[in-house]
Order: structure tokens, then C-alpha cells, then sequence
């Protein structure tokens, strides 16, 4: 039931080519959409959505709009500044978030905005295998924004006998992370590893899950371990963390920043299997929580039900 429209023309790698393809997108847009008169439209990513609401401008089709990254990352000032007028004549528009949320109605003034998150991918087996395991695992491209040389560090301060530290992930900054591990004595307790398809295998393994980024825009791979049942730490950065943690019930939130935190909190975890596997029953829910069938139903609910003014 699925129809895919590509459009007829591409562009060569020069200036006036690209200028004149944007021109012509405003048009393809905009001609198709009339002809294809849809019940619905809905559109993600912050720069492609001010393009389709401007396109768009003066049609009567409901436009939906679905912003993918943190509320707070600048998009440039033109961008920003359309986004801001754009949205406001949206029908809708969806945010992974609840500060998103927030952030998007202080802009926009547009009161009809609801929060849906990513959903899981299908998850196979979600029982730890062994919470006595003492693995610590965190799953992000090696990037600033994934924070793993501090992480490095915390993880230093820890009693961390008879710990192994596991990040999975590529990037600009492996070598450097490698580096640091052995700056700081502890490459016998640190294994690095590219990212692999068979990702579900770490979660399996691993007792705690540490989350150090400094901004998100919905942490997949903090979902992706609660699902697994694993005990988790995260840093309460923009955004995402808090919408999935619930401090103290289900995982240990941080406030960002705060080192000290973050390493008392991990030590705990390391030292009680009791703690780790109370927090493993809670986290597991968020498997049912953030289901396919559940994200894709309110994605559907929002978008062809008669609620855009509720």
C-alpha cells in the first residue's frame, strides 16, 4: 500500500544547478501534492519541513511536521526564523520530547503539538543473561556529543575491579578514546569496539548501561538497554533521558555536568547486584512502552483524526 513519487530532475554539482533545483523543488512539491490531493501530509526534519510548509502556503491540505533532532541545536538563523513563522501553520506537529514540546510552543504558538517518541526496533530476547556480569556498556558514535572521554574518566574514579568498560561505536575520536584509556591506567578494564550488527549480543552481556551525551535529540540507544533490562546511568542531558528515566524507579538520572554524580551513582550500581536487578525489572517495561505497534498507532491517530483543534 506503499506508493514512492521520485522527482523527475537532480542537479549537478555547481552553484547555479542547485539554486535552480531548490527553485523547481518548490514547485514539485507543491504541483504533486495538488494532484494527488492527500488526506494527510507529514513531513520531518527542521529545514525539509519549512521547505514543505512553504511550498505549501495558501492549500488547505492538513501538513504535519515532525522535528528529529534537539530543540536547542541552531539550524541557522534563516532557518530558525521560518521554522518560527512556518510552524505556527502547521496543523500539527510532532515532538520526541517533552521539552521539545515545550521549545516548539514557546516558538511557534502552535497549541496543537504532541509528543510521540521513536519507537523500538523489534527486540528478540530482552532476559539478561546475567546481572552478576560485570560489564558496563555504552553504545554511541565516537563524537563529542556522545561525551566518552569523560565517561573514560568517571569510569577511572570508580572501583572498578574486576570491571570491563565496553563502548561500541564509530568515529573521529576512536584513537583518541583508546589513548586516553591508556593515559589514564585503565586499558586493561576498556574495550572499544566498531559497531556491530549483532549490537544485541553487548546488551545481553552487559549489567549497566552508562549514557554520558551532552545533547540528544531521542536516545535510541538508552531505549534500546532499558528494553534489554539493564541497569542504567544517564547524564539528564537535552533532551530525551528524563522522558525515559525515572530517577530512582527504573534507572539514575544525572544532572549534566555533575561528574561527582555520575560516579557515585555507578559505583553503586557496580557494587549491589540487588540494585541493578531492581532497576532491570523496571527498565524492561519500556519494551511494551515504546513498542512499534504503539508509536506507529499514535503517529496514525494524531495525524488522520479529526483532533487539530483539541
Amino acid at each position: 500500500r506503499v506508493k514512492i513519487i521520485t522527482p523527475s530532475r537532480s542537479y549537478k554539482n555547481n552553484f547555479l544547478s542547485k539554486v535552480f533545483f531548490k527553485i523547481w523543488t518548490f514547485y514539485y512539491i507543491r504541483s504533486t501534492c495538488n494532484k494527488i490531493e492527500p488526506t494527510s501530509l507529514l513531513s520531518f526534519n527542521e529545514r525539509y519541513n519549512n521547505i514543505v510548509l512553504l511550498s505549501l502556503l495558501g492549500t488547505k491540505f492538513n501538513k504535519y511536521v515532525s522535528d528529529r533532532n534537539n530543540p536547542y541545536i541552531n539550524i541557522g538563523k534563516l532557518h530558525t526564523r521560518l521554522r518560527n513563522l512556518l510552524y505556527r501553520r502547521a496543523t500539527g506537529i510532532i515532538a520526541q520530547t517533552s521539552t521539545a514540546k515545550k521549545e516548539l510552543h514557546k516558538n511557534t504558538k502552535n497549541t496543537n503539538i504532541r509528543v510521540i517518541p521513536n519507537p523500538l526496533r523489534k527486540i528478540e530476547d530482552t532476559k539478561i543473561k546475567d546481572l552478576s556480569n560485570k560489564i558496563i556498556l555504552n553504545v554511541g558514535r565516537n563524537v563529542p556529543q556522545k561525551n566518552q572521554l569523560e565517561l573514560l574518566e568517571i569510569f577511572s574514579k570508580c572501583d572498578f575491579s574486576g570491571w570491563t568498560l565496553q563502548i561500541i561505536g564509530n568515529g573521529p575520536l576512536k584513537d583518541v578514546l583508546i589513548q586516553k584509556s591508556v593515559e589514564l591506567g585503565i586499558s586493561n578494564n576498556v574495550q572499544i569496539f566498531d559497531f556491530s550488527k549483532d549490537i544485541d549480543s553487548f546488551y545481553r552481556e552487559a549489567s549497566i548501561f552508562a549514557f554520558s551525551s551532552l545533547y540528544e535529540g531521542f536516545p535510541n540507544a538508552l531505549n534500546e538497554a532499558m528494553a534489554h533490562g539493564l541497569a542504567c546511568v544517564s547524564f539528564d542531558c537535552p533532551t530525551g533521558p528524563k522522558d525515559i528515566i525515572k530517577d530512582g524507579y527504573n534507572g539514575m538520572l544525572v544532572d549534566l555536568g555533575n561528574r561527582d554524580s555520575f560516579q557515585q551513582k555507578m559505583n553503586e550500581l557496580m557494587l549491589s547486584e540487588k540494585l541493578r536487578e531492581q532497576f532491570s525489572a523496571k527498565a524492561i517495561e519500556s519494551k511494551d512502552i515504546y513498542s512499534l505497534n504503539k508509536i506507529t498507532d499514535n503517529y496514525l491517530n494524531f495525524i488522520l483524526n479529526d483532533e487539530v483543534n483539541n
